[in-house]
Formats: C-alpha cells, sequence, structure tokens
C-alpha cells in the first residue's frame, strides 16, 4: 500500500483486541468517575489556537498542530484538554453549584517525535475540580483516578512535588512569569543546571541559591524548616508558602493513611505552565513501562486568564495509550457469546431479524443471508460464533429454527419461542 493510505506518523489505526483494550479502558473510567460524583463534559476537538497559546506552556506550544481556516482564522487541533474545560465553565457552568466536577475522555494531538509509549494523536483520560479550595478536591481527583488504575489492575504509586515553592521564590527576587515558565521548562526537561544559570541571570546569586537548595531537598519535611530562613526572602509570599506547602503535607499524609506508596519529588514541575501549587504523577509499579502514566495538580486562577473570575482548580489527566501498553501483554478479551442466524435465500430476509430480536441481550448476534448452510456454517466458525441459528424453507413455514453448537456440533430442532430460554440454559456449556 503507497503511503498516501497509510496513518500520518505518530497516529494509528486501533483494531481487534487492542481496540476492545481501548473500549473497555473507556468504560471503566467513566463508570469509576461518575461513581465519585463527575460529571462528562465533551468538549471540541479543534480550538481557537489562542485558547492554548496563552498558559500551555513552553514545550506544548511548539508542538501544537496550529493551521488556518477558510476565514483565515488561527485554529489548534487540542493538545490537552484543562484549558477547554475552564473555557467551557466560564461559558456555560458558572451558574452550578461549587464545587463542579468533570470528566472527559478525549483525542489530543502534539507534534513530538514518536516513540514508544508516546504518540501524536493521544488519548486522555481526564478529572477536573472547580470551585474547591481545600485539599479534598485534589485528593478526591487522585483517588478516584487511583480507584480506576486499581479496578483495572494497574499497580502504581504517586510522586508529588509544589510548583509553589519556585513560582514565589522566583517572584520574591522579581523574575517575571514569562522567565518563571521557561525556568521551569528547564527543570522538568532535567536540565537543572541551565535552570539555576538562568535563575541566576535574572534574579542573582542568592536566588540561584535558594533554587538549588529546594530542588535538592531530601524529603516533603525537611522543606518545612528550610522555608523558615527563607522567610526574610519570601516576605508577603511566605504565608501563601508556606499554606502551599501544608497542602502538599496533607495531600501525601492522606494519601500514605490510605495504603498509597508516595514519593516527593522536588524536581516534578510538569510541563504545563498553569500549575500553581501542588502537582503529582502516577507511575506504574513492578512494571516493565518506567513512564508516567499520568498527572495533575492545582491550578487555581486560570479562570482569570481568560477574562473570568478567579476560581479554586484542581485537576488531572491519565494516559489511556500507556496505560493499554501496561496492560497488553496480560489483556484477555471477555467478549458476550454469539450467534449467527443464518438465513436461505429462499426465506426472507426479515424473518432473520424478527428471530435475531429474541437472541437474549448476554449474547451478541447479527444475520448472515447465504445460498448454500455450508457457507454459512464456514462463516460462523470463522468469526468464533458458539451458536448457529438455521432457517431454511422448511423451517420457515413450520415456525422452527435449527440451533447448531458451533462448539460441540450437536444440533437440534426447536420452536422459535423456545430459542431464547434454549440459549440461556446453553450459556453455561461449551
Amino acid at each position: 500500500m503507497c503511503s498516501e493510505y497509510l496513518p500520518p506518523r505518530g497516529m494509528r489505526d486501533i483494531t481487534g483486541v487492542e481496540a476492545e483494550l481501548y473500549e473497555y479502558l473507556f468504560s471503566e473510567f467513566r463508570r469509576v468517575a461518575r461513581s465519585r460524583g463527575f460529571q462528562p463534559v465533551i468538549t471540541p476537538t479543534v480550538e481557537y489556537f489562542k485558547l492554548f497559546e496563552v498558559k500551555s506552556g513552553e514545550e506544548v506550544k511548539k508542538s501544537m498542530y496550529v493551521f488556518e481556516d477558510k476565514a483565515g482564522r488561527l485554529l489548534a487541533l487540542r493538545p490537552e484538554v484543562t484549558a477547554s474545560i475552564v473555557r467551557v465553565y466560564l461559558r456555560l457552568l458558572r451558574a452550578q453549584p461549587k464545587p463542579v466536577k468533570l470528566y472527559y475522555l478525549a483525542q489530543c494531538f502534539r507534534y513530538e517525535e514518536p516513540q514508544y509509549a508516546r504518540y501524536r494523536e493521544f488519548w486522555q483520560g481526564g478529572l477536573e475540580v472547580i470551585g474547591d479550595p481545600d485539599v479534598n478536591a485534589d485528593l478526591g481527583a487522585a483517588v478516584t483516578a487511583s480507584e480506576f488504575l486499581e479496578s483495572i489492575g494497574v499497580k502504581h504509586f504517586y510522586l508529588v512535588g509544589n510548583v509553589a515553592l519556585y513560582r514565589n521564590v522566583m517572584r520574591s527576587f522579581n523574575i517575571d512569569e514569562e522567565a518563571q515558565d521557561h525556568i521551569l521548562h528547564l527543570i522538568d526537561k532535567e536540565k537543572v543546571d541551565e535552570a539555576v544559570e538562568e535563575v541566576k541571570s535574572r534574579g542573582g546569586d542568592i536566588a540561584a541559591e535558594v533554587t538549588s537548595k529546594l530542588l535538592s531537598a531530601e524529603s516533603v519535611d525537611s522543606v518545612e524548616s528550610y522555608l523558615q530562613d527563607l522567610k526574610s526572602y519570601l516576605g508577603d509570599l511566605y504565608e501563601k508558602t508556606l499554606q502551599e506547602h501544608m497542602r502538599v503535607i496533607e495531600f501525601t499524609s492522606a494519601l500514605r493513611e490510605l495504603g498509597y506508596r508516595v514519593v516527593y519529588s522536588p524536581r516534578l514541575v510538569r510541563g504545563l505552565a498553569y500549575y500553581t501549587g501542588l502537582i503529582f504523577e502516577y507511575k506504574t509499579a513492578g512494571g516493565e513501562l518506567e513512564v508516567s502514566i499520568g498527572g495533575g495538580g492545582r491550578y487555581d486562577g486560570l479562570t482569570t486568564v481568560y477574562s473570568g473570575p478567579f476560581e479554586y482548580a484542581t485537576g488531572l489527566a491519565l494516559g489511556i495509550d500507556r496505560i493499554a501498553l501496561v496492560l497488553s501483554s496480560n489483556f484477555q478479551l471477555r467478549e458476550a457469546r454469539s450467534v449467527s442466524v443464518l438465513v436461505l435465500r429462499d426465506v426472507p430476509i426479515s424473518v432473520g431479524y424478527k428471530v435475531l430480536r429474541l437472541i437474549p441481550s448476554n449474547f451478541k448476534g447479527f444475520v448472515y443471508r447465504v445460498n448454500s448452510l455450508s457457507k454459512g456454517l464456514k462463516y460462523a466458525n470463522r468469526v468464533g460464533c458458539d451458536f448457529a441459528v438455521i432457517i431454511g424453507s422448511v423451517e420457515y413455514k413450520q415456525g422452527k429454527v435449527v440451533v447448531k453448537n458451533m462448539k460441540t456440533g450437536e444440533q437440534v430442532l426447536v420452536d422459535i419461542n423456545a430459542l431464547p430460554s434454549l440459549l440461556n440454559s446453553s450459556s453455561g456449556s461449551s
């Protein structure tokens, strides 16, 4: 096949058992999210570029698919979903009782170098909570995501960090927000020495020393005593920074009490520029895929970027593609038992669909019209049907059908109305 008919690089066709795995993950994510009070939201795949340009972060802005429509408007394929959620909240959901709890399943697009566990088109399952300043909002989203991962058998642990520490230190040394975003981007890309040098060039030696020490913190508890030493530098930002740090302590303590493993990671900053405080990631435990399978954090005040009132907000996104890779080697398709209704040519096709309606809901079935019975049975066998319901001219005139067990070869002639009970009684046998 010529290249023009292949998917673009970094995009995929998903079929067969892999497609069934994705459908299973979507279904289970929806089930868990709804059971914890999250409501669905669906946003456009295409948004105005400006929506993401403002606060997506350096790397995301560079990797966006951007294009003009026929009217010359600059559009983008969504690189992530939180900005769209904030837009929808400001436009349609502000009157709802707070906190507003939303979930989504969406395809996102970034023009990055494709590699193992990274695609240019990828799926995210997200949870967002808007209008709640309490750490309970962070825990509610985080634990719901953990419950989803537990329900599908993915062992995981948490990495936890705090962007507010770095932002407030840089603010206290008069480093502007655009420069802050760039420095955090460097830390996210593990260019720590370069990030510290950037802090030094913009805020001086002391700013660089403070940043370096924060990046080397051995535990979440060790940070608190260091903050005391920074009080004179932080000034009015000290109390706010301490509050953000206490949120991280309460968050990690609660997760540990719930039985989750939590690792404080001072260099965890994540690549999106809208994070304001607590951030976290999910890592697989004991598996071969050593990458993050999701993460999130606080993005308080992102609503003001889009000319809305200040709102507290937190959320997360799980990488469905990476989770699928974790599960792919052990996933077994649990299909419903299947029935093919074989209608011979001398029987009205409508009869086949009348019979199809009688098949119990715990079976899946389809109608197949054939010239010869042998061809119909061969097809039913090839697609893995458990039963074939045969309707020839004789059976049609008698108001009966032949039911053949495709596994055992046994077959029986029954009245059409007896078909449901026969299939149900056979559902436990091979």
